[in-house]
């Protein structure tokens, strides 16, 4: 008899079309993920009529589900989950050297005002069924990164329904099931954050700061209604419901300057990159990936007073602006430009 085990637990997401109507995974289509809080409720309407002592019968009301599908940042392999909540990218990858490193693309990702036909399937076999989640919108993610740990990516989603005895994504079918990339996870410790203010040059080299962990919250307001085109119980395919929270924290370890306090008081633009390198590819060329921000404000700047040495945290509010700063190119909140084998554009 098979048995649900976690650590066996194999994931798949694919990029689908028609809201509501699953598309099987297969080939290239598995993700490494840590375990997702997915929850599928559906409230029990029970009969509460007068004359009924104890209830006779109850019916199920509309489904609602939601939560989160973490996983460790990786250089080659979550590249569609993070479109998918950006939006947009800029087209086809490119290959910065096609003769001498011809497994080689760039490719860059880019906030999209809106989400509207851009959603997958989420597949989970636990060894006894195929848990599939036939349209999932992610709505946003939560990055971090703390000194001697992997970065850690949660993409926050919505989806249609949970559904457990699919036609489309079964254990037979899921046997198709293959990783493009199991290892080469984003290290701290390969970072490189560059931070000055929006009106100085391009960031350089004594534009260096360290801090010990950094958490980069993004969140669309997304909300779908019952009623529409899924019908009474299932929620049409979300869209934007409000503007979305952009934030970035920074814990510098030691407190050694007032700088953010005197920038939080003058209310000082800044400009902030990351750059993450990791293995070679072939010839120069590293897996690479990096993020922008072309203007970042104070939201709150502390120094906690405790007994031991006085750790300094800095949030920022991440911006769009009208135009990009010296040396960068986004003009949203932030941009993620990566370097690795992925040869196709994700979102075509």
């Amino acid at each position: 008899m098979a048995k649900a085990i976690g650590v066996e637990i194999k994931a798949a997401f694919k990029k689908a079309s028609v809201w509501g109507e699953a598309v099987a995974c297969g080939a290239n289509d598995g993700i490494l993920i840590l375990p997702p809080s997915l929850k599928k409720d559906r409230p029990n309407q029970v009969d509460d009529s007068l004359g009924l002592y104890f209830p006779e019968d109850s019916d199920p009301g509309e489904i609602k589900v939601e939560g989160d599908i973490p996983a460790y940042l990786r250089y080659d392999s979550l590249d569609l989950l993070i479109a998918l909540a950006m939006g947009a990218t800029g087209g086809a990858p490119v290959q910065p050297d096609s003769v001498n490193a011809p497994n080689t693309y760039q490719q860059t990702f880019t906030l999209a005002d809106n989400l509207d036909g851009l959603f997958g399937t989420f597949a989970l076999n636990n060894n006894v069924n195929i848990d599939e989640y036939p349209s999932v919108k992610v709505a946003g993610f939560t990055l971090k990164g703390e000194v001697g740990k992997p970065l850690e990516i949660t993409f926050h989603c919505i989806a249609i329904d949970r559904i457990t005895n699919s036609s489309v994504n079964t254990l037979t079918s899921f046997s198709n099931v293959t990783y493009f990339e199991t290892s080469n996870r984003v290290l701290m410790s390969q970072g490189v954050i560059r931070m000055n203010n929006q009106s100085d040059a391009a960031l350089g080299i004594g534009d260096e700061i360290y801090p010990s962990s950094f958490e980069l919250t993004f969140k669309r307001n997304m909300q779908g209604v019952y009623g529409v085109a899924s019908g009474f119980d299932k929620i049409d395919e979300p869209t934007n419901a409000g503007q979305p929270e952009v934030t970035l924290k920074l814990e510098f370890p030691r407190y050694t300057s007032d700088a953010h306090f005197t920038g939080w008081d003058a209310n000082t633009a800044k400009k902030l990159d990351m750059t993450f390198t990791g293995a070679l590819i072939e010839d120069t060329y590293h897996r690479t990936f990096r993020i922008e921000f072309p203007n970042l404000k104070y939201a709150n700047v502390n120094l906690p007073i405790e007994q031991g040495i006085l750790k300094h945290p800095v949030e920022f509010d991440c911006l769009a602006c009208d135009t990009a700063p010296s040396g960068m190119t986004a003009t949203k909140p932030f941009l993620i430009e990566v370097i690795n084998r992925q040869s196709a554009d994700v979102l075509a």
